[in-house]
């Protein structure tokens, strides 16, 4: 594991190959934030794919480029989204969905918790984020 790639602390073995090609592109998508890496993050994506991110109890809709945009690259604090729980990956054919329990960190210390919810299409043999919904919890609100 290169210094710049995301912790992840779940069990990988129970997935399928197929599965496991699905979980790879939302890890690499993940090890883009902590690596400051915007061009690693847009390779995972369908830059006009969908998204919203619940925030404060309100959506905040736009694509996934923005997303991207909305991540602070140039700040100087260390940023990291971890995949905090056990994954629950879904495919049929072409479509995937992945729900991961996460955990953002500035500085080691976690600043927010939630629920991603992603989807996949599989263009031309690779699987691509096509979509995702999110929601940003305070440390202390749990389930």
């Amino acid at each position: 594991m290169s210094a710049t790639q995301t912790i992840h602390l779940y069990d990988r073995s129970v997935f399928s190959n197929e599965e496991r090609a699905v979980l790879q592109v939302a890890e690499n998508f993940l090890d883009g934030i902590g690596a400051r890496n915007k061009t690693l993050m847009t390779e995972q994506v369908l830059p006009s794919g969908g998204a919203v991110l619940m925030r404060n109890g309100a959506p905040i809709i736009t694509t996934l480029t923005g997303v991207i945009d909305r991540i602070p690259f140039d700040s100087p604090n260390k940023i990291e989204e971890r995949i905090s729980g056990q994954p629950i990956v879904k495919i049929d054919t072409n479509i995937a969905m992945l729900w991961t329990p996460y955990d953002f960190l500035i500085n080691d210390k976690v600043d927010h918790i939630g629920t991603d919810i992603w989807s996949f299409a599989k263009l031309d043999g690779k699987w691509v984020v096509s979509s995702v919904a999110d929601n940003a919890l305070a440390p202390k609100t749990v389930g």
